[in-house]
């Protein structure tokens, strides 16, 4: 919702939108042309864009001076480019930014500027939050549950007392991007996972700092942080099995092409499987 503007653009200091201004006596005005419009024209009178005047015959308005009789209305450019000439929410001085980067005005000969719903200036083909777009291009990457590896292998048997090595599939563990755009505004985003939370389904859990190493022969227990040891077999537990879960935390930031951007809240991502751990029975010989 847009609150209070101003611009440091000197002569649209109109754009301060306090208290009431004029207004039409026939109502709200027309809605402005969507972006590209063909009707309206710029603060000299000149057509915008290849526009043509999009005078409308609206009754007189009253206040500001306005009169009685006929009242020729138009759409006009009043900022060209919000890069060049920034707009700024007068509670949070955040810079506020239209799809085409163009703001425009209602003028009425006899009247001058018209308030439109409260404000003197519209954002051409609406206002565009970069974050809120950020958050867009999030949620569209779509990304799933991380791929769960262990050594020895999930799919088979873990045993008590041989060390378990946990570790998320390479081809998982990467940095994900996505672009939202409105209009000229886009916004990137970018998640990166950071570090493993494990829950191993006995009561312990593990933290590390990365995706863990995957084990291979002649690697030594202390080539990963992501190991855990246990010490009862899962007899006894729903299913006879633990249930081993992994969650990945997400580090998120974005940037746009009309503001520095930032972070978001960083995300999770969660996936599990059964496993089965038993004890290795010594057999004695004579």
């Amino acid at each position: 919702m847009r609150s209070r503007l101003l611009t440091t653009f000197a002569l649209v200091s109109v754009f301060l939108a306090v208290g009431a201004g004029p207004v039409l006596a026939e109502g709200r005005p027309p809605d402005p042309p969507g972006p590209g419009g063909t009707a309206y024209v710029d603060p000299e009178g000149n057509p915008a864009a290849g526009a043509t005047d999009g005078g409308a015959s609206t009754g007189g308005g009253s206040g500001g001076g306005g009169g009685s009789g006929e009242s020729q209305c138009h759409w006009e450019v009043s900022i060209e480019d919000d890069l060049l000439y920034p707009i700024y929410d007068v509670d949070t001085l955040t810079t506020q930014h239209s799809q085409t980067g163009r703001w425009l005005q209602y003028w009425c000969d006899g009247i001058g500027v018209v308030d439109v719903d409260g404000f003197f200036a519209t954002p051409e083909g609406g206002l565009v939050d970069p974050e809120a777009l950020a958050l867009e291009a999030l949620e569209s990457i779509g990304i799933e549950g991380p791929s769960i590896r262990t050594s020895p292998s999930a799919d088979g048997r873990l045993y008590v007392r041989i060390p378990t090595w946990m570790w998320i599939e390479q081809g998982w563990w990467q940095t994900y991007q996505a672009t939202a755009a409105a209009g000229r505004v886009t916004s990137t985003v970018t998640a990166r996972p950071v570090s493993t939370s494990w829950s191993m389904g006995d009561g312990n859990s593990v933290r590390c700092t990365g995706p863990g190493t995957p084990w291979r022969p002649g690697l030594a227990d202390d080539a990963t942080d992501c190991r855990h040891t246990y010490h009862h077999s899962s007899a006894g537990a729903s299913g006879e099995r633990y249930s081993l879960q992994a969650t990945v935390t997400l580090q998120v930031t974005w940037t746009s092409n009309v503001t520095d951007g930032g972070t978001l809240p960083a995300i999770t991502r969660t996936s599990s499987v059964e496993v089965e751990v038993g004890e290795i029975q010594a057999i004695g010989t004579d």
